[in-house]
């Protein structure tokens, strides 16, 4: 039994014995022991080695015993199709030649400023010179006050108040930001004002902002003379001094003005001073801004909106043409008070004289 024992415990780094030979009709307990140990008690241990990252990724596709004919059948799988992006960006390249307006062009109609060649930039100009030439876009409202005139073909005049919903009121607040580019920004509207539109052809062709005001002032007529060629004053040459240096001639004139206790500066961004009277004059109404787009100049809208405000500013009454009162015109502004109220002489105010 000793024996058995220490033959199973032998060292496995021993050679195994040879098979037993065992005679017919023997038997050896020694001999199955071995048999069993050499047949069930065998262990095999089998190292591989790991490759790294950069070894798997480059051996990722490469055939096994397993894909090896599908690998050769078929070599265009293993390589992943390049996708192409078919549609094509296109460069616009300019070539500077000393011009002034190289990066930005400056339009002549609206004055944006926008890149040539850039298809958004041209896009948004495209909009704003429409909205400017031609007028806002306006789609109509179901609640909105019109003003009934008896003389307007192809228009209606819209009246908006500052108590009318939000949507009347922005786009009020739209046609204001296009007042602004020619007579200044941050003083035409405020909450007692009332806005007269005038919409043509589904577009707001016209604006005039009117607000209540207690006193107004005359203006004289001599004090500035305005010629037939667009409003520009005329000189009246007083005295002048030549001054000859070679061939450069330098000649001062003095411009000859009334005199006037009280002068208001000229609205807008136009530069110079109205000379009124001393004695302000009982009004009623204001014509705080009034604007017309450059294509419906010369239509008479701007007239047709003065009568509407005549006609609905004061409820029970018309207002006379001669009352209607001009906050600082501009050199066009001045020249259609004169023709409008068929008088030189007619009232201003100062628009921050409001009733409270």
């Amino acid at each position: 039994m000793q024996s058995r024992i220490s033959s199973f415990f032998k060292s496995s780094s021993s050679s195994p014995a040879p098979n037993p030979i065992v005679e017919d009709g023997g038997s050896s307990d020694d001999d199955e022991l071995t048999l069993w140990k050499r047949t069930e008690h065998t262990f095999l241990n089998t190292y591989k080695r790991r490759s790294t990252k950069s070894d798997r990724s480059n051996y990722r596709n490469l055939p096994t015993e397993s894909n090896l004919e599908e690998f050769c059948s078929k070599p265009e799988d293993m390589v992943p199709a390049r996708t192409l992006n078919k549609r094509r960006s296109y460069v616009q390249f300019h070539l500077e030649l000393g011009q002034s307006d190289f990066l930005l062009h400056t339009c002549t109609a609206c004055g944006i400023k926008y890149a040539p060649g850039d298809e958004d930039d041209e896009k948004t100009h495209k909009t704003f010179h429409n909205n400017y030439t031609h007028g806002i876009p306006f789609k109509g409202w179901r609640n909105g006050r019109t003003v009934h005139m008896p003389c307007i073909e192809g228009g209606r005049i819209v009246l908006v108040l500052d108590c009318d919903p939000l949507a009347q009121r922005n786009k009020v607040q739209e046609v204001v930001k296009m007042m602004e580019i020619e007579l200044g920004g941050g003083w035409i509207l405020h909450k007692l004002c009332k806005a007269y539109l005038y919409i043509s052809s589904h577009r707001v062709a016209g604006c005039v902002v009117a607000e209540p005001i207690k006193e107004a002032f005359q203006i004289l007529s001599s004090s500035v003379d305005v010629s037939s060629n667009g409003g520009i004053p005329k000189k009246t040459r007083l005295n002048s001094t030549t001054l000859q240096f070679g061939g450069v001639i330098l000649q001062r004139e003095a411009i000859k003005r009334a005199p006037a206790s009280i002068c208001l500066e000229m609205g807008g961004n136009h530069t110079g001073v109205i000379a009124c009277k001393k004695e302000p004059k009982a009004a009623v109404c204001g014509i705080r801004a009034i604007w017309v787009t450059p294509s419906n100049r010369r239509k008479h809208i701007a007239t047709q909106l003065l009568d509407a405000v005549r006609r609905s500013f004061c409820t029970g009454f018309v207002i006379e043409q001669s009352k209607l009162a001009f906050s600082q015109p501009t050199w066009a502004g001045k020249a259609l008070a004169s023709s409008y109220t068929c008088n030189g002489s007619f009232l201003v105010y100062k628009t921050n004289n409001l009733n409270s």
